[in-house]
């Protein structure tokens, strides 16, 4: 490839976190070196007019996108992230182009596509696997994993699977089912409950900790597969260990590198989608406050882990420091990429600054899987 490189920077979407994605795009598209990329923001929402799982308003939004290129809006969200963070997501929402355009470009001279697409989307339609297939069928490199990794990542009930084949440690749950739970919600509640108490009870194919609940009690859990449910068709039970939360980064495709640990102290009692977005609400530490043993089988773990699941590019997986050791809670195939986030926050531990850490992500999607 010759010349600089375009980037198209997918940003917001049609998921739960379309907030946090703008605002993530845009420090993304902000940092992306200069003087090596042009970069356009892109919003793939205006793929998803006719999409009839998404909301109507933002089907509205897609149309309006189609219609007018640009639509100036307040990003929509769940209203409970910092407002710094909420401005730039307007912003964004704002300045980014409908995504067809840059995906298939028009056979005009002056029409003219994109290199490579950083995803910087969460959630579905954008971390599930579906938008990579497309890029697939289009011939765009993007940055993150491929369709079957994302999926598999994406679906927790899947991944856990696949780690415990691979022999790797994950919580003892169940999973709840949208029709049983409408059937005989109590009779459903009371398995739930059965199976693991204290427990934390998340949709199974969601980001962010969205839906996201801490269940101590039987009573408390009808209302927590409530919540779930109304993201997903599925709610994962899982067995709330005790422990020290932590998380793993790993950079790489042939060659992996696992990042130092980071330690996520929640100043309230989950680590959840507010938590995650709200500096004040949490503290990260990084190098994590853990035994150096402890450290290097997380950063085993994480790398085991990206490696099962088939993931490329970039991964971060989740884990708590039980007492039988680190475990895995998920792994996720498109970590948050503001410049707080967890991932990048790891990255400037081992020496990689946020403009390095987006430049060498671009050049691992430009890599040849071959």
């Amino acid at each position: 490839m010759s010349g600089r490189i375009r980037v198209g920077v997918l940003l917001g979407g049609a998921s739960a976190e379309r907030e946090i994605s703008l605002a993530s795009g845009a420090m993304i598209a902000e940092h992306l070196p200069r003087d090596r990329y042009d970069v356009v923001t892109l919003d793939p929402l205006a793929l998803m007019a006719r999409n009839p799982h998404i909301t109507p308003a933002l089907r509205e939004k897609a149309w309006g996108l189609l219609r007018d290129r640009r639509l100036p809006e307040a990003a929509d969200g769940k209203g409970d992230l910092p407002a710094s963070l909420k401005e730039q997501a307007s912003r964004a929402a704002a300045a980014a182009a409908p995504a067809n355009e840059a995906l298939v470009p028009s056979g005009s001279a002056e029409a003219r596509g994109i290199d490579v697409a950083f995803l910087a989307l969460h959630g579905r339609y954008g971390e599930d696997g579906t938008l990579q297939g497309l890029l697939d069928l289009l011939g765009i490199p993007y940055v993150g994993s491929g369709t079957l990794a994302s999926a598999l990542a994406m679906d927790k009930v899947m991944a856990k699977k696949v780690l415990a084949a691979e022999g790797l440690p994950v919580p003892a749950g169940t999973v709840v089912e949208r029709a049983l739970f409408r059937r005989d919600s109590a009779g459903e509640a009371r398995r739930a409950a059965a199976t693991a108490l204290p427990a934390i009870v998340k949709p199974v194919a969601q980001g962010s900790s969205v839906g996201l609940s801490l269940v101590e009690s039987a009573e408390e859990m009808p209302r927590a597969l409530e919540k779930a449910l109304a993201q997903d068709d599925r709610a994962l039970v899982e067995e709330r260990l005790p422990g020290t939360e932590i998380t793993v980064g790993v950079l790489g495709n042939r060659e992996l590198q696992a990042l130092p640990v980071v330690e996520i102290v929640p100043k309230h009692t989950l680590f959840d989608y507010q938590a995650k977005y709200d500096p004040d609400l949490t503290q990260e530490i990084c190098p994590a406050r853990i035994p150096e043993a402890t450290a290097r089988a997380a950063q085993d773990l994480g790398l085991r882990a990206h490696l099962a699941l088939g993931c490329r590019g970039l991964s971060r997986t989740d884990m708590i420091v039980s007492p039988r050791g680190p475990v895995i809670l998920e792994v996720n195939t498109l970590p948050g990429m503001t410049v707080n986030s967890l991932l990048p926050k790891a990255a400037r531990a081992a020496g990689i600054s946020f403009p390095e850490l987006l430049d060498r992500l671009v050049r691992l999607a430009l890599e040849p899987e071959d």
